[in-house]
């Protein structure tokens, strides 16, 4: 879904009526305990999975939903509830999903679905809309059939490790279910951020190879018969890092490279150093000395090599440019989670062999399991905001209770944080905490009236 409308929904435990206007970039849900805030998510995310399980569990009426769809446009999904069926209805088509409430007891709901997706119109195209991605209080990342589908396409390895993990979160008291799956989605993330810089690595070895057999256009770039410039002596050192830095990258750089590239550069920078401080200054008989003579010579000698350096170097600085947009969303999601986790001393951290790691204030790294509850929130939410590929970049991100474990510095802190990781999206908060709205009353929505 590109983004939420509407939400209606009556006699929601007989007694609450919600009637919400989803503004396009930010709402805030509020409203005390017991008032609907997590049922009105539950309802919107039942809508749109769609979930028979959902719907029949929650007491309701009717509820409705109007939002723009990335295929059908503007799309209204709705539901009525009797005492014997369920329907399920949306605007695109005519063919409207109805089960009896009481099949559930003899078959699981979302086989239910399964099976009908293929048979109902409705259901089918519901199914197509990409559902909001929402975190409830668990912060499990819940997408629309996102078990289903994953399930369907594991290995048997993979089937597995998911039961292993099901288990121990039954078993362990200190697993967590919430940072295994992004600690899962970070590691598919870097895996592919690394194939991805193995690609520009490949195509600056093929350049550096190219480069070897390069015609150079005398007109264009020849020899220069004058003395070096202010600007090339106080830019040969940036090229020289430059230039390492990216060899070094590559695991070109051996001991013998350092060793003949320090010898070439230092030998230049003294001849350069040699014309700039003797140019102009002509002996009685007009004539250059012997040093200047030989730095002049050295220096028209090696300009065919110099003229390579400063080619190596555009191609350097292309890569190191490459290399930086790389990994700018990695190192963007890390540079916003330290600036909450400087307050505690801990820093993220990227290690190529092994991923994303926590630095500990007394230098030791270790692993997301050193994390407090309240380290653990900011964490999952702006790792999936930054880097959870199923994330659309214009799609709807719903959170519940996004204050849960956190200090009220960073209460006041997370609203600018979540929308700096992904600007794209349209939030949707489930608060009722007076640090995370953070004076932005007129962004606040009521979830809910009661019927008198």
């Amino acid at each position: 879904m590109k983004n939420l409308m509407t939400f209606r929904a009556s006699g929601v435990f007989t007694h609450l009526e919600m009637d919400i206007q989803f503004l396009p970039e930010l709402t805030f849900l509020y409203g005390l305990n017991g008032s609907g805030k997590t049922t009105a998510l539950r309802l919107i995310m039942g809508l749109l999975q769609p979930s028979v399980e959902t719907l029949s569990t929650i007491q309701f009426d009717t509820t409705s939903l109007t939002g723009e769809s990335h295929k059908y446009g503007e799309i209204t999904v709705s539901a009525e509830k009797s005492e014997t069926h369920l329907a399920l209805r949306c605007s695109v088509t005519d063919d409207p999903f109805e089960v009896p409430l009481d099949i559930m007891e003899t078959e699981e709901p979302e086989n239910i679905i399964a099976r009908e997706s293929a048979q109902n119109k409705t259901v089918e195209v519901i199914r197509e809309i990409s559902s909001p991605m929402y975190l409830g209080i668990e912060r499990r990342f819940i997408t629309p059939d996102a078990r289903r589908q994953t399930l369907m396409r594991a290995s048997s390895r993979e089937l597995a490790s998911r039961f292993r993990r099901e288990r121990m979160a039954i078993e362990e008291r200190s697993y967590d279910p919430g940072l295994a799956e992004i600690a899962e989605v970070i590691d598919t993330y870097v895996t592919e951020l690394h194939g991805e810089q193995e690609r520009v690595n490949e195509e600056f070895r093929k350049h550096l190879l190219l480069e070897s057999f390069s015609y150079v256009d005398p007109s264009k770039r020849g020899f220069s018969f004058e003395a070096p410039s202010e600007e090339e002596f106080n830019t040969f050192q940036t090229k020289r890092i430059a230039i390492s830095k990216a060899l070094i990258s590559l695991d070109l750089a051996s001991k013998e490279f350092e060793e003949k590239s320090e010898k070439f550069f230092s030998t230049i920078e003294d001849i350069i150093t040699i014309i700039r401080k003797r140019s102009g200054k002509l002996t009685k008989a007009k004539k250059f000395d012997k040093e200047m003579t030989e730095a002049l010579t050295a220096w028209f000698v090696n300009q065919s090599q110099l003229n390579r350096i400063d080619r190596l170097f555009d191609m350097t600085t292309e890569y190191h440019k490459k290399t930086e947009e790389t990994y700018r969303p990695l190192n963007d999601f890390m540079d916003l989670v330290n600036k909450f986790f400087s307050q505690t001393g801990k820093e993220v951290s990227s290690e190529r062999a092994r991923g994303v790691r926590i630095k500990m204030p007394n230098g030791n790294m270790t692993s997301l399991q050193a994390l407090s509850s309240g380290e653990r929130q900011i964490f999952i939410m702006l790792a999936h905001l930054s880097l959870n590929k199923r994330l659309l970049r214009d799609g709807v991100f719903i959170v519940d209770e996004p204050e849960l474990s956190l200090h009220m510095d960073w209460q006041d802190m997370f609203v600018e944080a979540i929308q700096k990781a992904n600007p794209q999206l349209q939030l949707i908060l489930a608060t009722h905490a007076p640090a995370i709205i953070g004076g932005r009353n007129e962004l606040c929505v009521p979830v809910s009236k009661e019927v008198k």
